[in-house]
């Protein structure tokens, strides 16, 4: 099961690199309405989230004590009603600032390879060593893999909303 939702991760985050791809220049920094963020700043967003995750799949972490994936549904529920608006943690927020679409683009898919490559050797029933008060203490590896699923499902249908509207 686990390789499934892995798959779904590596897929979704093509995507969202193809989704970028199909902004122009002068399009990805471009503002679709007020409140909003533009293009580069979701692909930023995502970036600044998935960096460093690597280390955080590759390092040691105690066997959870309860399914590795109790926390799956809530999670999937939470971000895959588009309908809620959420706010972003502080950390994670993405710079009021143009951003250059190939070095953006370029940096996603470091980060998606390391994460990739990451979570496909890790122990996705250990508890992740994060630290406390993160919004995901006391988290699963394989939870964290669904978090970053639907995490990154969630802000391509933004993408596809922002793209449709700069592009027309």
């Amino acid at each position: 099961m686990a390789q499934v939702i892995i798959d779904q991760l590596e897929t979704a985050l093509n995507e969202t690199i193809y989704l970028l791809k199909g902004v122009d220049e002068k399009n990805i920094n471009k503002i679709p309405f007020e409140g909003s963020w533009t293009a580069a700043q979701v692909g930023r967003h995502l970036y600044k989230s998935g960096v460093g995750s690597d280390a955080l799949f590759a390092a040691a972490g105690e066997q959870a004590q309860r399914p590795a994936d109790a926390g799956v549904a809530g999670l999937r529920n939470m971000f895959m009603n588009f309908e809620v608006k959420m706010k972003s943690p502080d950390f994670i927020i993405p710079e009021d600032k143009p951003f250059k679409k190939e070095l953006l683009i370029n940096s996603l898919a470091e980060v998606k390879d390391k994460m990739i490559s990451a979570i496909k050797k890790a122990d996705l029933n250990q508890v992740a060593q994060l630290p406390s008060g993160h919004p995901f203490y006391g988290s699963t590896k394989l939870e964290l893999v669904h978090f970053y699923t639907y995490h990154t499902l969630r802000h391509n249908h933004q993408l596809e909303k922002i793209k449709a509207i700069v592009i027309n």
